[in-house]
């Protein structure tokens, strides 16, 4: 009953908390950008970027035990996209714990990269500080992935998983394990053993497995401590993307954005980095705007008053067959979230600084 008390309220909050994070870090940029200030000012206006986006994070994986928040997946391969996190892993893993990478099968599956990539984050975490609890003198963190065919399911998830195939991925350490008494608990939001913990990472990382369609078990490793598996449905065969028209005129870009300082905000600083910009406060007004010119690129937050950023984009391609649109969100509710992955769109979670934003654009147009 808590778990579902907190999703509603991160939910109803995380959208207004992202919109104002977004506007501070926009606000210090621009502040950033018109230079002649000391090096102390410049170093005080990232602190308040930094701390801006710190708390979005929190935000975020609010939002993900409460399995609010918003994925973009794409097709890939699971070693792959594990191979792709190594220099972060290993970083995260330190001196004093190796992390054995030890591969296996590269199976196709549908997820969002950055969300596995969280998840994964926040299994190495949870393995590094349990072994680094054994006081070992020297720590072992592995990771591997395999395919599990139909009537492959493990014991644990016999009762509620699909009898299909699946790609695994597992995180496994050597460290004291799971005290029987707290497996049950271990996914709960907040609940931690350990000192300092917030007890948020291996509840986020439920959170966002789940919204992605999977499952994550935990149970004892050969090596002596803990192992998670993280099942993925398998996917079929990459989808081909259509590919975008080539587009007339100048680098315009539609901003639509209904909260005012970050809309504002985030145009000054389009506009710095070259783009013409125009604005408008709701899918309306942006429909009007749509109807005497043609943008190269429209930017949408996906949740506003009246028509939101996913009905928008469907009428504004029933005017421009093809058009590019970024859409941007704090929090989506769940009608958007499947809504998205099937309108041919990218996407980029709030709060973003312009900088990304412009790298995102470009990347676009």
């Amino acid at each position: 009953m808590r778990t579902q008390a907190v999703g509603l309220l991160a939910a109803g909050l995380a959208h207004d908390l992202n919109n104002m994070l977004g506007g501070i870090v926009a606000t210090a940029e621009l502040l950033q950008l018109r230079g002649g200030m000391g090096r102390e000012d410049s170093r005080d206006l990232e602190a308040i970027a930094e701390q801006a986006v710190k708390a979005s994070s929190l935000v975020r994986q609010i939002l993900a035990f409460s399995r609010q928040d918003m994925l973009n997946p794409e097709t890939a391969g699971l070693a792959a996209l594990v191979q792709r996190f190594r220099p972060m892993l290993e970083a995260l893993a330190g001196a004093s714990v190796r992390l054995d990478l030890a591969g296996g099968e590269d199976v196709r599956v549908r997820v969002d990269p950055t969300a596995l990539e969280r998840v994964v984050v926040n299994l190495v975490l949870n393995a590094r500080d349990a072994v680094l609890e054994t006081r070992r003198s020297r720590g072992l963190v592995r990771i591997s992935t395999a395919r599990r065919a139909p009537g492959e399911r493990p014991e644990a998830g016999r009762t509620f998983m699909p009898d299909a195939p699946y790609a695994v991925l597992q995180v496994e350490d050597n460290g004291p394990g799971i005290d029987p008494v707290h497996a049950a608990r271990i996914f709960e939001p907040y609940f931690t053993t350990r000192p300092g913990g917030q007890g948020l990472g291996l509840a986020s990382a439920f959170g966002l497995v789940k919204q992605s369609g999977g499952f994550l078990l935990q149970d004892r490793s050969v090596l002596g401590g803990a192992r998670f598996a993280v099942y993925l449905p398998e996917a079929g065969a990459a989808m081909a993307r259509t590919p975008y028209a080539t587009l007339p005129g100048g680098q315009v870009v539609l901003l639509v954005e209904d909260d005012l300082l970050l809309r504002m905000s985030v145009a000054r600083g389009l506009e710095r980095l070259g783009y013409r910009v125009r604005h408008a406060a709701d899918g309306e007004q942006a429909l009007a705007r749509l109807a005497s010119e043609r943008p190269a690129l429209m930017v949408s937050d996906i949740r506003m008053p009246g028509l939101d950023g996913v009905e928008l984009t469907r009428r504004a391609r029933g005017l421009y067959p093809g058009l590019r649109v970024l859409l941007v969100s704090g929090f989506a509710d769940e009608e958007a979230r499947l809504a998205v992955p099937g309108l041919d769109v990218a996407f980029l979670p709030k709060p973003f600084t312009v900088k990304t934003l412009g790298e995102r654009i470009r990347e676009l147009v």
